[in-house]
C-alpha cells in the first residue's frame, strides 16, 4: 500500500505508475494513476490545439517510417516471375491458408501504434508484382468456382 500525495488515499502499488527513465528508474511515482489520468486529461483540454498538432506530427512520422520500411521490402524481385519492378508495382499477397488480420496498406497507415502487427502480417505474404498478383487471384477464384460446382454436382437430391 502507498499513499497518494495528490488525493491522500492509500492504494495498492499496482495503482501507481513506475518510473521508466531518469535516476529513479523502477520507483513508483508519488501520485496514483487515477490522479495522473485526471492531470493528463486536464492538460489535454487546456492545451488541445497544441496536443492535436503534436499527435498529427507523430502520426505522420509513424506513417513515413512505415512507408520507408515497406518500400525497402518492395525493392526485392517478384516471388513468382523473379523480375524486379519499382515498389509501387509490387504487392503483398496473403498465402492461402494464412489467417489475414488486415491488408498491409491499412495496417501501415491506420494502425500506427503497432509496428509488430504489421511485421507479422508481412510474414504471411509473398511479394509479387501486380501482374502475378492478378494471375494468382484469378487462379484461386477459378479453383473456388470449380470446387463449388463439384460440390453442387455431388450433393444428394
Amino acid at each position: 500500500m502507498k499513499k497518494c500525495k495528490k488525493c491522500g488515499f492509500s492504494k495498492p502499488l499496482n495503482k501507481f505508475y513506475k518510473r521508466k527513465t531518469g535516476l529513479r528508474v523502477g520507483e513508483y511515482y508519488e501520485k496514483c494513476s487515477d490522479c495522473y489520468k485526471i492531470r493528463g486529461r486536464n492538460y489535454y483540454h487546456q492545451n488541445r490545439k497544441r496536443q492535436l498538432e503534436l499527435a498529427k506530427r507523430r502520426k505522420n512520422k509513424y506513417v513515413e517510417e512505415r512507408r520507408k520500411f515497406l518500400e525497402s521490402i518492395k525493392n526485392n524481385p517478384c516471388f513468382d516471375c523473379g523480375k524486379r519492378y519499382p515498389p509501387w508495382i509490387m504487392d503483398f499477397d496473403h498465402r492461402e491458408g494464412e489467417i489475414k488480420i488486415g491488408s498491409i496498406s491499412h495496417l501501415a497507415i491506420r494502425n500506427t501504434s503497432n509496428f509488430e502487427k504489421l511485421k507479422k502480417e508481412i510474414l504471411k505474404c509473398d511479394l509479387v508484382c501486380a501482374n502475378c498478383h492478378r494471375n494468382r487471384t484469378y487462379t484461386r477464384l477459378q479453383k473456388q468456382k470449380s470446387a463449388e460446382v463439384a460440390n453442387v454436382v455431388k450433393a444428394p437430391l
